[in-house]
């Protein structure tokens, strides 16, 4: 069985992480250990987005959407797989 730890404590087991990582441990650190204390993972939840994810913005998709493209057989023959 894995058992949750949050701030050295446990807070329930793996079946309960659904309900762990959003309700205990939104900006903490959770360890995965044995029944025997061994610890096995940790999870740390990052602060905030990337900023390559922030740069993807509505006028952003829109701007790439209207770039000229090239279908899969385009690309092949520009290659030169054909």
């Amino acid at each position: 069985m894995v058992v949750l730890y949050v701030g050295g404590k446990e807070v329930g087991t793996l079946a309960d992480l659904e309900r762990v990582l959003p309700a205990l441990a939104p900006d903490q650190t959770v360890e995965f250990r044995n029944e025997g204390g061994t610890r096995l993972g940790v999870f740390t939840p990052e602060a905030d987005d990337p900023d390559w994810v922030k740069a993807i913005t509505p006028e952003e998709t829109a701007r790439r959407m209207a770039e000229p493209g090239f279908t899969f057989e385009e690309m092949k023959a520009r290659l030169g797989w054909e």
